[in-house]
């Protein structure tokens, strides 16, 4: 009888430890590009620098990453030369995972996304859902010419969105 019970236990013991744990997903409901700039409040092209990930308690959630972009573009909100933008670490809870020295359409926002564990202390963030688009090296105006790395246009319906590009600020930081 004692046998029985401690098999039972043992292997109750080894399903609980060998259970997996939770899993997260990013499901994304698709947005056209008006959309994506009316939700944005900045929409800027321009290339990653630097990435630093904010400190965290290890047992929590992979914090928040943040990127530092070079502008050449803005679309729409405040002209600046430098925008930091905080994302999730991981795509799975709908990060983005910029590419240091590649350049970026990038749409991002300053509301409370509920997706950011920690507060990066930034007050831009995005997420894989945003519509952020890798381009082409340079510093051009996106137009319908050309745009992405595989040399493909870009659409209509996102030059027409986006609307006219001022340049970045000279200045780094204002």
């Amino acid at each position: 009888m004692r046998h029985r019970l401690l098999v039972v236990l043992l292997l109750l013991a080894g399903a609980i430890m060998v259970a997996p744990g939770t899993a997260c997903a990013c499901s994304c409901v698709p947005l056209q590009p008006a959309e994506q700039v009316k939700m944005a409040a900045a929409v800027f092209t321009g290339t990653v620098m630097a990435a630093r990930r904010v400190e965290g308690d290890p047992l929590d959630p992979p914090p928040p990453v943040v990127y530092t972009f070079r502008a050449d573009h803005i679309y729409k909100g405040k002209s600046s030369a430098e925008f930091e933008v905080a994302t999730n670490a991981d795509s799975a809870a709908c990060g983005y995972d910029f590419v240091i020295g590649s350049r970026y359409l990038v749409f991002a926002t300053i509301s409370e996304s509920g997706l950011l564990a920690v507060d990066p202390g930034v007050a831009l963030n995005t997420s894989l859902c945003a519509g952020n688009l890798l381009i082409s090296p340079g510093d051009a105006p996106l137009g319908t010419g050309g745009g992405l790395p595989s040399g493909e246009p870009l659409t209509v319906e996102l030059i027409t969105a986006l609307g006219t590009a001022h340049r970045a600020d000279a200045k780094i930081g204002t």
